[in-house]
């Protein structure tokens, strides 16, 4: 059995190339919503939260012998718990990574880690624009202003519950599905008088370039979240191929 961790964008479009009857084919997603996107693929989609004790369960109750992890750039400890179960089974493993844009934004701060992010946003006049996702709300909840902060999640309930559970009042919150055009981008700022805007390096496919090109073109400071290296074994930048490169 083929485990695909998936539930993004690049996952659907790589399980619509490589997905067909004659291969058994179990995918995983963190959310609903994940498996939602992979909705009419000749697939089993479980969707469900898997810790490391769960993936060693999964792979064992389905018969695992590859593993091929489309996981979201930043699901950091769903990638390293997968390396490590590959590992423990003697398994195959591989890994689909975004290509990185390297777009130098006009105006821009760049982080390491959230916490010295925030230090620099909490010293900051005018309103922000948060588009980190729904993972990293309540490291933002004891900020001092944070009344000038505006978080875009995705519109699901639970994401929204979790913006109010840690203090952020219902008009700051944006809840829609991107990603979003660059006149999207232009209008949101506009709109909201935002000043400066936090994003983490997500690639084409999460929208990056219309943010900063958006961002470019209103004069705000854009404010990078780095992404931390991981070395992955059977890493590819390239749906065609990674399937090309996969030994079944």
């Amino acid at each position: 059995m083929i485990w695909i961790i998936g539930g993004t964008k690049d996952s659907r479009v790589f399980l619509e190339k490589f997905a067909s009857a004659d291969k058994n084919i179990v995918v995983s997603t963190a959310t609903e919503y994940g498996g939602k996107l992979l909705e009419g693929l000749p697939v089993k989609v479980v969707s469900k939260r898997l810790p490391l004790e769960l993936m060693r369960e999964f792979v064992e109750k389905n018969s695992i012998k590859t593993i091929v992890d489309i996981s979201h750039p930043y699901a950091f400890e769903v990638s390293k718990n997968a390396m490590k179960v590959a590992e423990e089974f003697s398994i195959s493993y591989y890994r689909f990574e975004r290509e990185e844009i390297h777009i130098i934004p006009d105006r821009f701060s760049e982080f390491q880690n959230i916490n010295d992010l925030l230090e620099y946003c909490d010293k900051l006049d005018g309103n922000i624009l948060v588009t980190l996702g729904s993972n990293n709300i309540e490291h933002f909840s004891k900020l001092k202003n944070l009344e000038k902060f505006y978080f875009r999640i995705l519109p699901k309930w639970d994401m929204v519950k979790k913006c109010e559970d840690n203090g952020i009042l219902p008009k700051n919150i944006i809840a829609m599905q991107g990603p979003f055009s660059l006149n999207m981008n232009k209008a949101m700022i506009e709109q909201l008088n935002i000043k400066y805007l936090v994003t983490k390096k997500g690639g084409d496919t999460g929208g990056e370039r219309e943010k900063i090109d958006a961002c470019n073109e209103k004069e705000i400071e854009v404010i990078l979240l780095e992404k931390p290296k991981i070395q992955y074994p059977n890493c590819y930048r390239n749906i065609d191929d990674l399937i090309k490169n996969i030994k079944l």
